[in-house]
């Protein structure tokens, strides 16, 4: 009796720690999500071409926006384990050199693309003229905070890593509330259209730009100028610890918005309402991601600390509590998403074909979105162990080998129409979760050296 009180004491101890790192994220990420659903209504306002507009060009630069991860996951894993560790030396190394690759690479691509938005926009091919037009506009002038966008979530990371989640989430509060503040002002007190949503989301990305650079500063260096001279030069043997890290994480980041872009394409095929009710059924469901985004990099923080303190047993345990807690996240959302469907997207659009097709989005895609706590959970244990393979196979697997081709033999040939593309999301969900659940039990994330 005495030992399962201890083992209940110790699951409660692990769940607290989960929850203390986890809670700030969750609140930014809520706050986040409220941004994005906030920009989706003014936008939605604006009429059923303008959504599809912007969803498409929020699904190019999704592409895009991975590429932080590339450093991002690499930065969070060794930051981790050098703060398990109390190596303070390594983590000012890695957290610098992180920054610098991160803005480096933000300026390269942000010159590379910005006159190449037509070469990008040709996958949607012979998609509404008017519709690829409004979208060209839109994706310019976002195009412009690329730079600030990749410092952001590279500095994000290594602050969160340190063990600091509250002070991020500050930061991306005023950032989220400046974005609905001046998506108001922009797109309809100066009658900009979207290109006014736009203006308001780079200018909000600039504002936390400079303040995470002052947290850097403050956080990681303690305002001492010399710690930061030292590190700011690029050591080869740094950089590859962080690209071997994250080049499987940026291939699994990456895999899903570039499957995503094509399976928009096949979306398209089936009218302008089907791509404007997909726009707004992914955003509906950044609402389920709110407490599993905290979770995920709870687990990366708390499994890499653990395994910096060689603690295998923590790490494990972590894991564990970490799938209980999101296991009650998906059944309270089946309540909304499988039930009240219809007002969840009355909410967003007047067009009642938008609102049919979404409906059965929501309902069809949450069936798979259920298997989620897997890759979300075991993802991020594998994140903090630098273990990024894994995850990386699971989404090639499930995107590639299940997503586009079900979703084009469903929706195409055996003409299920846009039914046919959800069902294929769902079973793309599971196969991913089952990839990644198999290889969690080899166990080899325990031994991974970094």
């Amino acid at each position: 009796m005495q030992e399962v009180k201890t083992l209940l004491k110790g699951d409660e101890a692990i769940i607290k720690r989960i929850w203390v790192l986890a809670w700030p994220l969750i609140v930014g990420q809520f706050l986040h999500t409220l941004m994005i659903m906030a920009d989706l209504w003014f936008i939605a306002k604006l009429g059923s071409v303008e959504t599809a507009a912007v969803s498409i060009s929020t699904a190019i630069i999704g592409v895009i926006q991975v590429l932080p991860f590339l450093i991002a996951t690499g930065a969070i894993a060794l930051v981790a384990r050098a703060t398990g560790s109390k190596n303070d030396a390594a983590v000012k190394r890695v957290s610098l050199q992180s920054l610098v690759l991160s803005l480096g690479i933000g300026v390269l691509l942000l010159a590379m693309l910005y006159f190449n938005v037509d070469h990008m926009l040709k996958i949607y091919g012979a998609t509404d003229a008017v519709v690829l037009y409004e979208a060209k506009k839109y994706i310019r002038i976002a195009l412009l905070g690329l730079p600030f966008f990749f410092f952001n979530a590279s500095s994000k990371a290594i602050v969160q890593a340190t063990g600091d989640t509250k002070n991020p989430v500050k930061v991306f509060l005023i950032m989220n509330v400046m974005n609905i503040i001046l998506d108001y002002m922009f797109i309809f007190v100066l009658k900009m259209g979207i290109e006014g949503a736009a203006v308001a989301t780079t200018l909000s990305e600039i504002v936390a730009f400079i303040l995470m650079l002052l947290l850097i500063i403050k956080n990681i260096f303690d305002f001492k100028m010399v710690d930061i001279l030292h590190n700011i030069r690029l050591e080869i043997k740094t950089v590859k610890r962080i690209f071997s890290i994250g080049g499987y994480s940026l291939l699994h980041m990456i895999t899903r918005p570039l499957t995503g872009l094509i399976l928009y394409r096949i979306v398209l095929k089936q009218g302008v309402a089907a791509g404007a009710a997909f726009g707004i059924g992914q955003r509906l469901f950044n609402f389920v991601f709110i407490f599993l985004a905290g979770l995920g990099t709870a687990m990366s923080v708390l499994v890499g600390q653990s395994l910096g303190r060689q603690d295998t047993h923590e790490a494990e345990a972590v894991v564990k509590q970490g799938m209980r807690l999101a296991i009650y996240n998906m059944l309270i959302f089946s309540i909304p998403f499988f039930i009240m469907p219809y007002f969840l997207m009355r909410f967003f659009a007047q067009d009642m074909e938008v609102i049919k097709v979404g409906v059965d989005y929501l309902r069809i895609c949450y069936a798979g979105v259920l298997f989620v706590i897997f890759p979300n959970v075991l993802g991020g244990a594998f994140i903090g162990a630098g273990d990024t393979f894994p995850p990386m196979l699971a989404s090639v697997v499930a995107n590639w080998l299940v997503k586009l081709p079900f979703a084009y033999l469903l929706s195409i040939l055996l003409d299920f129409g846009t039914s046919g593309v959800w069902i294929a999301i769902s079973l793309s969900v599971v196969a991913e979760a089952l990839v990644v659940l198999v290889w969690y039990r080899f166990g080899k994330w325990k031994e991974k050296i970094i």
